[in-house]
This record gives structure tokens, sequence and C-alpha cells, in this order.
């Protein structure tokens, strides 16, 4: 069963639940009509695929109250000094105590979510999320 939509995925595609071998002892239903039959199914995939669309939405919302809440924003200004998260693999001896973040270098513009830093002589655009102030 998935846990955000609260179905399981075969019966989100076929309309019914997985017939095991535990339910296979009650006796089944019989549909003797094919088109009572089809509009049935019909009606029962539209009704799960609704239910399940907004337990997705209700799962996203959550997920971005969650994120919110623990983010945290700087604001940055252009001129201003911030240091760059290496994302590099090096072969150093100890990885887990080299630095993880290169710079000190300077903002050259923000432009909502990206940043364009002036490394030497070139610029680097990158997303705010890589990048802390340098104090």
């Amino acid at each position: 069963m998935h846990t955000n939509i609260a179905y399981i995925p075969f019966e989100l595609v076929y309309g019914f639940k997985s017939e095991v071998p535990s339910a296979l002892r009650k006796t089944p239903n019989i549909q003797y009509n094919y088109e009572n039959y089809l509009a049935e199914l019909n009606g029962r995939l539209q009704s799960t695929h609704e239910i399940a669309r907004q337990r997705l939405m209700l799962s996203k919302e959550r997920s971005k109250e969650y994120y919110d809440k623990v983010s945290e924003t700087f604001e940055m200004q252009t001129g201003q000094k911030v240091l760059l998260f290496d994302e590099t693999v090096h072969r150093r001896r100890y990885k887990k105590l080299g630095p993880q973040y290169v710079g000190p270098y300077d903002v050259l513009a923000v432009d909502g979510v990206n940043v364009t830093l002036k490394k030497g002589r070139t610029t680097q655009t990158v997303h705010v999320n890589r990048v802390r102030p340098f104090y």
C-alpha cells in the first residue's frame, strides 16, 4: 500500500483489489451485464484516481510545510562575500575532514534563486542553496 495515496498501485490501474489466495475463499460476485460492469468499473477508476490525486496534493503540502519550517534562507546583496559548496570528490586522505565550502567569492548579481559569483576572471551562476555567507 502506498503511504501517500493509501491505495495499492494494482487497484489504481485495474480498478479492483488484487486477488490473493486468502481473498479467493469468498464466493465471487457474478456480473451478468457487461455494460453495467463497465460503467461501474469506470466509475470506480475515476473515483480512486481522484482520491489518490487529492491525497498526493495533501502530501505535497505537508512536505512543503516541513521544508519551509526547516529551511534557512538569508538575504544576499551585490558585493557580499560568500562561500560555495564544493561538490567535487577530492582524492584526499581524509574526505570527511576536508573543507566542504570553498571561497570566498564576490556576489555579482542575485536573480531570484540564482546567484552569479565572480571566480577569478570567470563568473559562475549557482543556486542559492549552494552558497553560505562568509563572515
